[in-house]
């Protein structure tokens, strides 16, 4: 079991009664900090560490808002015992979205070793990636604000079942978090860092219970290029979020950068997502025209106006460029060598992956 932290007091490894309540899907009872008093229910062996105050208010109205669009979505109720295949396979399946999720999370991933680690996955959902990393020999945490046993924190019972794994599940908060500082030699986050308000708090947390020399894996996280307006790309692209609640933002890329290294971080590699790793569709999915045109097509007859309007953005987007280029340090792997890439990540929408590393002290 990892050290925790009580998020009321902040007193570590001072909350008593765990023993017996960890790893049993039909555990019930609470934990209580010795230090304030304050107790936590285990729910359905699921611990709930968080305050119930006015800062818990948004989460859970957004754990509400994630189970109402589920239920919209005629995904909470399964027919049959046990999980569908999906819930066992993601994000390894024959769909489109999930198979980009595949392909970032296998990069970010790719060449760390998680034998023995601790490791946080932040805004779980269905476990998947607690699962995987699991899988690769981790002892993994999973941390929500759902514990839904179809859509959420809840769903890990079965999925732990049936890959032969363990790995805990922890509803709490993001942005004050129930583990002691330091806890872990690795924090995932997927598609997670855009559903708070209060970015910079959520990276300060992520970075608090890194290791010193630990790493953050963030994948998935969209963003706006610099000639969009967020409320209206907001309006376009996740009403259904909104309707119910649910907190939905879509910062620019550098506002991802500056949240990380503002919390202590390294950032040692930024990439877009594996759908504009091609120059060519890099040029294809722009919002603006803000890239020369290919070489190829320089002696076609719409080169000269092209480029034209390539530069007239460039101009109107030199603050944007500029903020981008300082949040994002010279060297960086990814991103800042490759000038396509800089412009897309600048004029087009996509997602983001960031590692990043923990100073030592």
């Amino acid at each position: 079991m990892v050290r925790l932290r009580c998020p009321r007091c902040g007193a570590e490894d001072q909350l008593e009664g765990a023993a017996g309540l960890w790893g049993d899907p039909r555990a019930e009872g609470e934990l209580t900090c010795a230090s304030c008093g304050q107790a936590y229910p285990v729910v359905d062996g699921i611990p709930m560490i968080f305050v119930d105050d006015h800062r818990w208010r948004s989460k859970q109205r957004e754990c509400e808002g994630w189970e109402a669009l589920n239920l919209e979505l005629g995904q909470i109720d399964y027919e049959g015992i046990g999980a569908p295949p999906v819930d066992f396979a993601i994000p390894y399946i024959d769909d489109e979205h999930w198979a980009g999720i595949a392909e970032n999370f296998d990069r970010i991933t790719r060449g760390l070793d998680f034998e023995g680690r601790n490791v946080l996955d932040v805004g779980a959902g269905r476990p998947w990636a607690a699962k995987h990393f699991a899988l690769r020999g981790a002892r993994a945490v999973a941390m929500d604000v759902v514990a839904h046993p179809v859509v959420g924190l809840g769903r890990g019972w079965e999925m732990m079942s049936e890959a032969g794994v363990t790995f805990e599940l922890l509803v709490g908060d993001s942005e004050n978090m129930p583990f002691a500082s330091g806890e872990f030699d690795y924090v995932f986050i997927s598609a997670a860092m855009h559903h708070t308000n209060f970015m910079r708090a959520l990276a300060r947390e992520m970075a608090r219970v890194l290791r010193p020399g630990g790493t953050l894996l963030v994948i998935n996280e969209p963003f706006r290029s610099a000639s969009e307006d967020e409320a209206d790309l907001l309006l376009s692209s996740a009403l259904p979020e909104l309707r119910h609640g649910i907190t939905e933002r879509r910062p620019s890329a550098a506002e991802y950068f500056r949240a990380v290294a503002d919390a202590g971080l390294e950032i040692a590699e930024a990439r877009l997502g594996v759908d504009l790793d091609d120059p060519q569709r890099i040029w294809d999915n722009l919002t603006e025209p803000g890239l020369i045109p290919p070489r190829q097509e320089w002696f076609d007859v719409t080169a000269p106006r092209r480029f034209a309007r390539a530069l007239n953005t460039r101009f109107r987007s030199l603050p944007a460029e500029l903020e981008l280029r300082r949040a994002l340090p010279r060297g960086t792997a990814g991103i800042r060598g490759s000038h396509a890439q800089m412009m897309a990540t600048l004029f087009s929408r996509s997602e983001l992956s960031i590692r990043a590393v923990k100073r030592p002290d």
